[in-house]
């Protein structure tokens, strides 16, 4: 299809989602549904067509229409740097790409995660629970596969995991953050915890802080082999004692922590929704860069 086409394509397209009082900043991401179902095609988001499609939707809406934010932001270490990784908002079927969601980073820093098939594969099972851990949390909420007090837990824990990982995100990193990544990880293996056994105040409590022993309750009561996973990285973990310290951690040991908080995320996540890209993260190499939805 050309350029005009196209245009003449999204022109009735948008008139159709204006009679559908459809917001601004949805469609792009709806035109893009669209047009893959229609042509019986897919489309990356990086693609010519898909950044066409964001282009005219820019010029033909009100000025900040589509300036949206991200499902989810994680944070992604390398070259000593945490560096944002965006999960975008997405409707419809479309490819994403790790590389593509990391977009603070040089294009030249790019191509050395590239040129390292261990951070490349470090960077895809991140970027696989990110992906899953949002749109996972986000189907777990309109689904209601969790009772209330379960889910309360999760949206906390999803409060302290976004928090901790703005420290990160900015100029100067607070290394601090990793408590708040404890924090997180603890609510989230405590919600499991609820969800299956309805564990009462008073029972959450004898676990006191003890991550690895919640998590282990959790690999056992599951049969979920990511929880003893869990159980084998606490360490990484300060004492919750240091949250009167002012000592800075080293980021290393910061992304330790940061890999933890998102593996319980993306496990409760999984657990609860049908979410398990993952498992095509591992079973495909050509998935280390590129993946779908």
């Amino acid at each position: 299809m050309n350029r005009t086409a196209l245009h003449r394509w999204l022109e009735y397209a948008n008139e159709r989602y204006s009679e559908e009082e459809l917001p601004h900043q949805a469609r792009p991401f709806r035109a893009m549904s669209d047009f893959t179902r229609e042509y019986r095609c897919t489309l990356e988001l990086s693609s010519p067509v898909a950044s066409e499609i964001f282009c005219w939707f820019r010029e033909n809406s009100a000025p900040g229409s589509h300036t949206v934010g991200a499902m989810f932001t994680g944070a992604f270490y390398f070259d000593a740097s945490f560096w944002p990784l965006h999960v975008p908002i997405v409707h419809g079927q479309v490819q994403l790409s790790a590389l593509d969601c990391l977009e603070a980073m040089p294009r030249p820093v790019k191509d050395r995660v590239l040129k390292q098939p261990g951070e490349l594969w470090r960077l895809a099972l991140y970027w696989a629970d990110c992906v899953d851990y949002a749109y996972g949390l986000d189907d777990i909420g309109k689904l209601k596969s969790l009772s209330s007090r379960a889910l309360e837990f999760a949206l906390s824990g999803a409060k302290e995991l976004a928090g901790a990982i703005a420290q990160l995100t900015v100029p100067k990193p607070n290394t601090k953050s990793i408590l708040g990544f404890r924090m997180a990880t603890e609510i989230f293996l405590k919600a499991v915890l609820i969800q299956e056994s309805n564990a009462s105040e008073s029972e959450l409590k004898r676990f006191g802080h003890r991550i690895g022993d919640i998590a282990m309750h959790c690999h056992t009561i599951t049969g979920n082999k990511v929880f003893d996973t869990i159980v084998r990285n606490a360490l990484v973990f300060p004492d919750v004692s240091a949250r009167y310290d002012s000592f800075e951690w080293p980021f290393a040991q910061v992304w330790g922590a940061v890999l933890v908080a998102q593996t319980a995320g993306s496990a409760l996540a999984r657990q609860y929704s049908d979410r398990d890209l993952s498992s095509y993260v591992l079973a495909s190499s050509s998935a280390l860069a590129t993946g779908g939805r």
